[in-house]
């Protein structure tokens, strides 16, 4: 079987190992130059995470939706009608809007085919929905999601590792999809049973000399981040390009890396990147590369407006309720509420542990999903602001595994802006370098051989974000209260918000880790 495929037809790779080991084998003929008439344009974007309609709360001009995507999709292919201009999605299709909560991803899947997407990458979010529901939208999907270190037991996931598209009399480009061992501390555990994450460096080292027999150009569709991204090109030869996802960066310079060029266009839809490419002495080569600002500017096309417009109305029933006014902005920026003490975090654990009379409360800031601005509510804001549906969980930890959950907060690189740093409440601790300093509670020090009534999400109690050590509980009681529903209450009853953080979360010196 060739589970690269052949002319844009993928075939889902029945059982992963044996679909490497087939790979692996491919005495593919060597690519035949292109010609000095041959263009190439490669668009891209990533992270969507459900945002079809234009972000209302975007600085500037550029609140992107997937209706301005598909106008500037549209008029790069008409430039040139009969080059070849290929669509990339890196990754995250799923999770952070009301629509796609509800939906699940149904017609963000309908929608990036309208736009004429040829292929994703496998996003660490994907699964947030259940690997089931995952599983039905790659079989539905009219491109591929491509990756090639995921596997699963029993059953394959419905996904190739790569795709091969154009060859003969056009270019022939071959798309090698990658995704982050995160994905197995970043949705729930439950949505990864028989998951299995191999090392993206190995099996790109494997695959990538094969493909680069059969193509032109070699696309890496990355969900890796841009570390990874690095690394990948430092040590992978015979890659050409690597578009990626997962951190968010707005690249508006492609970075270079061992010649490599490495492309990201920010997240929601508020970019489209566009390479161009010329064939010079048999090979293809870049001749430019912007990052268009999906704007005000650019017209909407009616016809994707009207449908998100459609899908938009039918989440929102209801959900335009005002239950209250808070006079402070509840910041989920991820440089903000990932690196250091947010008042939104704040707000919460305090919320859950007063609720619960809990010693400590813990929170992984990759629950916050979108921030709320100061004025009026409503429950949309509220529930895309905290859409994983958590629910409260209360246990009994002994002090020495809050003191390592503490110390894995510690060591998470501030600069990766990691969803496991940990919000708190109950509990103040202190960040040296990249190491854990002190963590007290309002008697004392943390004592490690002490118990302590914790509450916390269901995720993070199920070991989410890394956080193994919380699995180790006495007496867990699931309180069967939504985070979602908590704050919704709180902010009916008028709580008050606290207008400044209060230092219970502390870096005490630059981190010393270095990139």
């Amino acid at each position: 079987m060739n589970v690269f495929g052949l002319m844009a037809r993928w075939i889902p790779v029945r059982n992963w190992l044996l679909g490497l080991l087939i790979a692996l084998g491919l005495q593919g003929a060597a690519a035949a130059a292109c010609g000095p008439e041959d263009r190439l344009t490669l668009l891209h974007f990533n992270d969507l995470h459900g945002q079809l309609a234009p972000l209302s709360s975007a600085d500037g001009a550029h609140p992107g939706g997937i209706a301005r995507l598909a106008t500037l999709v549209s008029e790069a292919r008409a430039e040139r009608p009969r080059q070849r201009t290929l669509l990339l999605f890196a990754g995250d299709l799923l999770q952070g809007t009301l629509s796609s909560s509800l939906f699940m991803g149904r017609p963000d899947l309908v929608l990036l085919e309208r736009i004429g997407v040829d292929a994703a990458a496998v996003g660490n979010h994907e699964f947030d929905y259940g690997q089931d529901n995952f599983r039905a939208l790659a079989r539905a999907a009219g491109f591929p999601f491509l990756t090639a270190n995921l596997g699963a037991e029993p059953d394959a996931l419905p996904v190739p590792s790569s795709l091969l598209i154009g060859g003969a009399a056009e270019p022939g480009v071959a798309i090698l999809g990658l995704t982050t061992a995160e994905l197995l501390t970043t949705t729930h555990p439950r949505n990864t049973k028989g998951i299995q994450v191999a090392d993206p460096m190995e099996i790109a080292g494997a695959l990538v000399p094969k493909l680069r027999t059969q193509a032109d150009l070699v696309v890496v569709l990355s969900h890796l981040g841009l570390a990874a991204d690095k690394r990948l090109a430092r040590e992978v030869d015979g890659i050409d390009v690597i578009i990626g996802g997962h951190d968010h960066a707005v690249l508006e310079t492609p970075v270079m890396e061992s010649g490599v060029i490495i492309l990201q266009a920010g997240a929601r839809g508020q970019w489209l990147g566009r390479l161009d490419l010329n064939c010079v002495a048999g090979r293809l080569e870049p001749s430019g590369y912007r990052l268009i600002p999906v704007s005000t500017e650019v017209a909407e096309d009616p016809e994707i407006a009207a449908e998100v417009a459609r899908i938009v109305a039918a989440a929102d029933a209801g959900m335009d309720e005002v239950i209250g006014r808070i006079g402070v902005d509840l910041s989920a920026e991820r440089a903000l509420i990932r690196r250091d003490e947010a008042i939104f975090g704040d707000f919460v654990a305090d919320l859950a542990r007063n609720i619960t009379a809990a010693d400590i409360a813990l929170f992984n800031a990759g629950s916050f999903r979108a921030s709320i601005p100061k004025g009026e509510v409503t429950l949309k804001q509220v529930y895309e602001a905290l859409p994983f549906g958590n629910e409260l969980v209360v246990a009994e930890l002994e002090g020495q595994q809050l003191l390592e959950a503490l110390a894995r907060s510690a060591s998470l690189h501030p600069r990766d802006h990691s969803g496991g740093f940990l919000q708190v409440s109950g509990v103040r601790y202190v960040i040296d370098g990249n190491r854990l300093a002190s963590a007290e509670l309002p008697t004392g020090p943390l004592d490690p051989e002490a118990r302590y009534r914790v509450v916390m999400t269901d995720f993070l109690a199920a070991g989410g974000d890394g956080y193994q050590m919380l699995m180790s509980q006495a007496g867990q009681v699931k309180t069967g209260r939504l985070v979602s529903e908590v704050v919704v209450a709180a902010i009916r009853a008028g709580a008050e918000l606290p207008l400044h953080s209060d230092g219970r979360i502390l870096r005490r010196a630059p981190t010393s880790i270095g990139r």
